[in-house]
This record gives structure tokens, C-alpha cells and sequence, in this order.
């Protein structure tokens, strides 16, 4: 690794404290969420974030130990990918809720959607990646549901289900269908149902897409993502495919919610909501 200093405007970074744990590009500090519970978690305390200047996608988790050495933490990069999350060698779900603004969902969020800013939550929490290990991921759920989604989540990563990726869709300037393709793991999006007018789930924050690469929405010949097309045959038993009677689908219906899987048509694999559509 080239070792950099990091410049800001009137800013100095020190890097104190065997051990401490730094998250780039605005996720929360993993050892933060490592000591926040998984039953009654709150809006953590201030997460340190740092601006770099590189145009590099991936994100890096610098490790300070006592003797100040850094060292990388290697990531996942899988073949279609905007921004991986972290790998951290830990073996026990954490996770931690906070706020969000306007600005941190300018993609998927205008006035106009049929949800404030203020009813939102950001959930960081860890999840298994496709390379064993687990990692730190968010989605941007109603603020009424996050403690929900943060069991849900837990139950998955018990079961040690993968999941490729999982961050906000403003990642993808809110675009649903680079998000799918990317096979990434989101949540609200404010935007009309596939297809339709109305207002999706996802406007709502109260429906989740998991792998949805692996898992297409599938209406009669249309698959979406058109890049899973071969995943619309379900008797195939891949990683990170979902099944009925399996880990992903319980988890959701223990907590009341519908799998897009069970509707008639379309199918929707990746889909759950807790209102059923």
C-alpha cells in the first residue's frame, strides 16, 4: 500500500488509540458498531468520516494498531461493482441506526415523495459477502421499521446467507436498475412501481430487495435485471439465491413480511415488504 497523508481545509487528522478503527466514505465506524446492541439500538454518537480525494470506487479500512502501523483490509470486488463494502475480520452481527438528511439520499429522495426525510433511518450493520467474510453494509429504511430490519438481519447473517453488496441506491444515482445489476442489496428509493404509476414500497422504506441479480423480477419473457436472466430458473441452488423454506424467506415472515416470491405474477425474488405488494 502507498502510504498517504490525508490534507484537509484547516484540518488534521491524529490517529490516536490502539486498535481504533476508521470507516471511509461515510459508513459507521465498524468497532462503534461492534459495541452497539442489537435489540435496542440508538443514533450512534458522532461517526469520523474523512474526504479523500481519490476517484477510486472501493473503500478502505485503515486498522491502527499500537504501534501506528496501517494496514489494508482487503475487500470484495466482485465483477459488477460500484463501491464494495468493508471486510472486517469479526464474526458477530453488529449494527447501528442513525439519521438522515437530504443531502445524504440526493438521489433517491426530492420533495414531492410520499415520505419526509425525517422518517428515515440509515441501518449500518454487518452481513456475510461472497468471500466468507463479513462486512459492513447500510439501507436506508423507515424510521419505524429499523428496528425490525435490524432482527431480520441478524437472523440472515446467523444463517450466514451472502450478500454481494448492500448500500444505499444514491450509490447508483438512484438508478433501480444499476443498483440490480450490480447485484446490490437496497432499500428506499423513491420511485413508481416497475412498470407502473403508483408509488413503490420503496418510496415508503418498507420494502427490501436482497442479491437482486440472483433473485429477478421476473413477468412473463421480461427479466429485471435483464443480466439475471439465467437466475430466473429456480431450480437452481446457487449462494445468495432465495428459496421458500429457506433462511432469507423465514427470517422476513417471522417479522410479517410478504416475499415477492409467492406472488402469482409477476415474481418478484428479491422483493419483501411488509405490506405484501
Amino acid at each position: 500500500m502507498n502510504r498517504k497523508t490525508i490534507l484537509a481545509s484547516g484540518l488534521a487528522l491524529t490517529l490516536i488509540a490502539a486498535g481504533a478503527v476508521l470507516a471511509i466514505d461515510g459508513y459507521a465506524d465498524p468497532e462503534a458498531l461492534a459495541a452497539t446492541s442489537t435489540t435496542g439500538s440508538t443514533t450512534p454518537d458522532t461517526t469520523t468520516t474523512v474526504a479523500t480525494t481519490t476517484t477510486s470506487a472501493a473503500i478502505t479500512t485503515f486498522t491502527v494498531a499500537s504501534t501506528t502501523t496501517v494496514a489494508d483490509v482487503s475487500t470484495t470486488s466482485p465483477p459488477t461493482t460500484t463501491t464494495p463494502t468493508t471486510a472486517l475480520d469479526i464474526e458477530q452481527f453488529s449494527s447501528s441506526i442513525s439519521t438522515v438528511t437530504a443531502d445524504d439520499l440526493h438521489a433517491s429522495w426530492r420533495p414531492g415523495c410520499p415520505v419526509d426525510v425525517d422518517l428515515l433511518r440509515a441501518v449500518d450493520m454487518t452481513h456475510w459477502g461472497f468471500d466468507g467474510r463479513a462486512h459492513i453494509g447500510r439501507l436506508i429504511v423507515a424510521a419505524s421499521l429499523a428496528e425490525d430490519v435490524i432482527q431480520i438481519m441478524e437472523e440472515i447473517f446467523d444463517a450466514r446467507f451472502p450478500i454481494e453488496r448492500m448500500e444505499p441506491v444514491d450509490g447508483y444515482g438512484g438508478d433501480d436498475d444499476l443498483s440490480m445489476a450490480a447485484n446490490n442489496t437496497s432499500a428506499f428509493n423513491c420511485r413508481t412501481t416497475t412498470g407502473g404509476s403508483s408509488w413503490s414500497e420503496h418510496s415508503y422504506g418498507r420494502a427490501i430487495d436482497i442479491n437482486p441479480l440472483l433473485n429477478p423480477y421476473v413477468r412473463g419473457e421480461t427479466v429485471l435485471p435483464p443480466e439475471g436472466a439465467a437466475y430466473a430458473d429456480r431450480s437452481l441452488d446457487e449462494p445468495g439465491m432465495i428459496h421458500s423454506g429457506e433462511a432469507v424467506v423465514d427470517a422476513f415472515a417471522a417479522h410479517g413480511w410478504v416475499w415477492g416470491g409467492t406472488w402469482s405474477s409477476p415474481k418478484d425474488y428479491q422483493h419483501f415488504s411488509t405490506t405484501g405488494r
